[in-house]
């Protein structure tokens, strides 16, 4: 019995829509369970539109699964706050320590979800929960991005500088070719820990170099600080990254 899920929403009928989603594991080719807190229904396929059942509790525990049907990406997110929008997708938070990234193309979808996936093993990549034909349920950073943290504070501590030579290094172990990021796509959370999002470029582009956030560093005239502490922390990375040690 393989893990298929599909997300389905009635708005096939304008006299009878679904208040909200309706949410179905599949079993086999006929029969589909489906999920709505601790209940449990057994449904024919085609007695799936007439079904209007739904708790409000459906995003309320991380083992509650998520569904999404390729034909219909359409869902009800009206009750949840939007955290982040691009032109990717758009992110509404599940929970306080899950979100759902809903993506517009396919083609994203799945190179995003490869990055999440392989990158499992590490403490910089959110945790991945579930997902679908076009999204991702993950991991809710708490915090700020490291843009805005940057911006605010003018300053890059060497404790940031060690994450981010750290950062770096674990994307080098995942084998992930772009070993690189915007600084607005590095969270800081609560603890003052560093990880990193939007990773769809991860096996398409080839930089073993840092240029996006060194560039960026330099624009904030934080470059020198950078690396300066780059050069006292790993002296041999420096090397390779001198070429910005100026603003």
């Amino acid at each position: 019995m393989g893990k298929t899920y599909f997300h389905y929403r009635n708005d096939y009928n304008e006299d009878y829509k679904l208040p909200k989603a309706a949410f179905f594991k599949r079993y086999d080719k006929k029969n589909y369970q489906l999920l709505s807190g601790n209940n449990a229904q057994f449904v024919l396929f085609n007695s799936i539109k007439r079904i209007d059942f739904l708790s409000d509790k459906t995003f309320g525990h991380s083992s509650q699964k998520l569904i999404g049907e390729k034909e219909n990406v359409r869902m009800d997110f009206k009750k949840y706050e939007v955290v982040g929008k691009g032109k990717d997708g758009v992110i509404y938070q599940l929970t306080s320590n899950q979100c759902i990234k809903v993506f517009f193309k396919e083609e994203v979808y799945k190179k995003e979800l490869e990055a999440m996936q392989v990158g499992q093993s590490s403490s910089i990549i959110p945790r991945l929960y579930d997902y679908g034909p076009n999204y991702i349920v993950m991991e809710y950073i708490k915090g700020i991005s490291l843009a805005k943290y940057l911006k605010k504070n003018r300053h890059i501590t060497k404790s940031i500088v060690r994450q981010l030579i750290s950062l770096f290094d674990e994307l080098k172990k995942l084998n992930f070719s772009r070993r690189d990021t915007e600084l607005r796509h590095v969270l800081m959370n609560e603890q003052g820990i560093l990880k990193v999002i939007d990773l769809k470029r991860a096996f398409t582009s080839n930089r073993p170099i840092p240029i996006k956030l060194l560039t960026e560093l330099r624009e904030l005239k934080l470059s020198k600080e950078f690396l300066f502490s780059v050069k006292d922390i790993r002296p041999s990375l420096y090397q390779k990254w001198r070429s910005f040690d100026q603003e």
